[in-house]
């Protein structure tokens, strides 16, 4: 046996694998950024050996960014990410979750309100076999406006989307790895990661978590995000119950269109021969020739659905599934 040729050189030690990545969408929580730092490099130490915390600020117009920058000094596990512009909470996270290196991902808020002692908790709940852990804040600090208005959107979500969870707007979450690189946010999506993840099969998990009063700043949420949020969730649930099979339900609601004009039309022919009616006085044949045009118009609407979302896959090389294990 030929030795291995010795040299005087050393090898670079091994990389180490990041075990957490914290991500934070930032805007305008200049005031609340230091204290936040200092609050998750506590945790952080205590609990894990290899982590990093990325903040992502979503064009900031205060002096949030020349905060960052001396954390960041601070301490280089503090990472910055800043947009050019203000693209919402949503864009921030899908950043934060693209560029994240840890095993297991942490998004929260930046606003001080979630609490870092509750991330070991959320990750400890992860290790029992679940991809997704989402913070319940059952006692809510908030204005009552805002605790109405987020019950009946919680309702509204529940209802559509079927997920048993209690608080869909809480950002505080613990995703693998895999489940974190597997979603895409844009709009208001970020209030849906967990409908978003059970649609594609991994395995969803709620814990309570600690919900504390805004000490500095103003809420960036308004009633402006009630729409705004309906919109998305009719968007998410139309891609969990449809988004393989559009022709069913533009073909379903094309038969029941056509299916209405038909009776109308029949309804119209029997008036016509046996009542001997003024059809013309009407508007029953009308209504009947446009309800099954309106049905043409939803099958030919589901057809090119069907063939839109066929090329999107084969664009992106993309499956209509996810696989957990395989076993040989």
């Amino acid at each position: 046996m030929i030795a291995p040729f010795a040299s005087g050189i050393q090898s670079d030690p091994p990389i180490q694998q990041l075990e957490l990545s914290v991500v934070l969408p930032v805007y305008n929580e200049q005031e609340n950024l230091r204290p936040l730092a200092d609050e998750l490099s506590i945790v952080l130490d205590r609990a894990y050996d290899h982590w990093e915390v990325l903040f992502v600020d979503d064009g900031s117009t205060d002096r949030s960014f020349e905060e960052l920058k001396r954390i960041h000094d601070d301490e280089p596990r503090f990472k910055i990410i800043r947009f050019r512009g203000n693209f919402g909470q949503s864009a921030a996270l899908d950043a934060g979750l693209d560029y994240a290196s840890g095993e297991v991902v942490v998004p929260m808020d930046s606003d001080g309100q979630n609490d870092p002692a509750d991330i070991p908790k959320l990750v400890e709940k992860l290790e029992e076999g679940y991809d997704c852990v989402s913070g319940w804040r059952k006692q809510r600090d908030d204005p009552l406006m805002k605790r109405v208005s987020s019950r009946l959107a919680s309702g509204l979500r529940k209802a559509f989307l079927g997920t048993d969870l209690h608080d869909y707007g809480c950002t505080l979450k613990a995703l693998r790895r895999p489940a974190a690189k597997d979603i895409h946010l844009d709009g208001e999506m970020h209030r849906y990661i967990p409908a978003l993840l059970s649609w594609r099969g991994y395995q969803i998990a709620e814990v309570e978590v600690n919900h504390r009063p805004r000490k500095n700043g103003e809420t960036k949420y308004s009633w402006q995000r009630l729409p705004k949020g309906f919109l998305d969730l009719v968007n998410v649930w139309f891609w969990q119950k449809f988004s393989g099979r559009p022709l069913h339900i533009f073909g379903g609601l094309g038969v029941l269109s056509v299916g209405i004009g038909m009776l109308s039309g029949v309804y119209s022919v029997w008036l016509k021969i046996l009542s001997d009616a003024n059809l013309s006085e009407t508007a029953l044949p009308l209504f009947a020739v446009f309800m099954i045009m309106i049905g043409v118009q939803f099958f030919i609407s589901g057809i090119l659905a069907d063939i839109g979302i066929k090329g999107y896959q084969h664009a992106k090389d993309e499956e209509p599934y996810r696989i957990d294990k395989i076993l040989k």
